[in-house]
């Protein structure tokens, strides 16, 4: 009898813990790998599940890790639009505990295998902007290795991915000290390697797939963590920078979008690094793609950042203050000339917060009035001795 109550109430928990839970990562998992059987096409028959119905169909699976346990997936079937699915089940994934290592780690792989692949504007830009939110929650040492620097051939990452995969092998099946130091040094290793894109892809793919398989308190993947957490700094800075151009990638197929490059993931991207980097990157941006560069979304992103952060300093050098009184004097001009009304009052909130007295105006007639008694001569290009020598 007491066995029987036992069992009963783990039934009864087992239940209520699906019920509570409408979204979960493995479901998420399944679906968004469902639909994109290849890279960035989305498929029209696909095995998309209901989150619920994937939990109690693999409870055992969800609790206790998925080492050696088969996956039951729902039989395939039309997917009507998948561009709303995939964007569905990004928001889904989006929504999980990112503090959780497994479920961190995943959403920055599929949203950084999403925001350069995916040949749908919709969820790359979906993608790009959780990526903004995934750094931020990551964090950037001060001395964070350049990811547009020369990276390791494929060759190179192969055997160090063969290598790790190696040592691995003992370490999860034959555990001892010996196995889990060699580990251990194996995946420092390989969070140090110069990765390009593609490969910290497929490397943490693998990172991921174990921690996902296994329970919280298997310590066999502690070694694990802090490569993840490297891999996904790199692949989220990756993502990002070519996110700002939205070129269109090697393995690009067709869709009923244009395709790329798309202003709107340009601008996603904007708002993106400049969460993560704050003014500096910010200042970046403007002298890689000075304002008279930008697009109509990317302008706008930009300015609502000057609007948030106020003009950036520019690079250091004898061009930098020429440089800096250039952005000012071109957002003024698009604050009264542009002819697009929303970029106009976005430059109009960034003049606001470059005045430094919290001036809001939406009358050009107002702006035209501070920068000629005021604005023009603040950000005059020079220091304040050689301002005062030539008025």
């Amino acid at each position: 009898m007491l066995r029987l109550l036992r069992n009963t109430r783990t039934i009864a928990a087992l239940g209520a813990l699906a019920l509570a839970s409408c979204t979960s990562l493995g479901a998420s998992v399944d679906n968004l790998e469902s639909l994109h059987p290849t890279e960035g096409r989305h498929a029209y028959v696909a095995s998309i599940q209901n989150h619920m119905s994937w939990t109690m169909r693999n409870i055992g699976a969800t609790l206790l890790g998925r080492f050696g346990k088969e996956v039951e997936l729902a039989p395939a079937g039309p997917v009507e639009d998948p561009v709303e699915t995939c964007v569905a089940e990004l928001q889904k994934l989006a929504s999980l505990d990112s503090d959780d290592p497994a479920t961190g780690s995943t959403q920055v792989e599929f949203f950084a295998r999403t925001a350069a692949y995916d040949p749908w504007c919709l969820s790359r830009e979906t993608a790009v902007l959780e990526l903004g939110r995934a750094g931020t929650r990551l964090g950037f040492p001060a001395n964070s290795p350049d990811v547009r620097a020369a990276v390791i051939s494929d060759s190179e990452a192969s055997a160090a991915l063969a290598a790790l995969v190696a040592v691995a092998k003992p370490a999860f099946e034959e555990p001892s000290d010996e196995h889990r130091a060699a580990f251990e040094a194996e995946c420092r290793r390989m969070a140090g390697l110069p990765l390009d894109f593609d490969s910290g892809l497929r490397v943490i793919h693998g990172v991921n797939v174990l921690l996902r398989a296994a329970s919280k308190r298997d310590t066999r993947v502690e070694p694990l963590r802090p490569l993840a957490l490297a891999l996904q700094r790199r692949l989220v800075a990756q993502a990002i920078e070519l996110a700002l151009m939205d070129a269109v990638p090697a393995v690009a197929v067709g869709g009923s979008e244009p395709g790329w490059p798309n202003d709107r993931v340009q601008a996603a991207a904007v708002r993106a690094a400049v969460a993560i980097g704050g003014s500096a990157k910010l200042g970046e941006l403007l002298t890689r793609n000075p304002f008279a560069g930008l697009g109509g979304e990317r302008l706008v992103a930009a300015l609502e950042c000057v609007a948030a952060l106020g003009l950036p300093d520019a690079p250091a050098g004898e061009r930098g203050a020429e440089l800096r009184a250039q952005w000012a004097s071109a957002i003024y001009q698009t604050a009264v000339e542009h002819p697009d009304g929303h970029v106009r009052l976005a430059a109009m909130k960034a003049l606001g917060t470059m005045s430094g007295r919290g001036l809001a105006s939406l009358q050009e007639v107002e702006w035209q009035r501070w920068w000629q008694s005021e604005g023009a001569e603040q950000f005059r290009a020079g220091p304040p001795a050689e301002k005062a020598q030539g008025s």
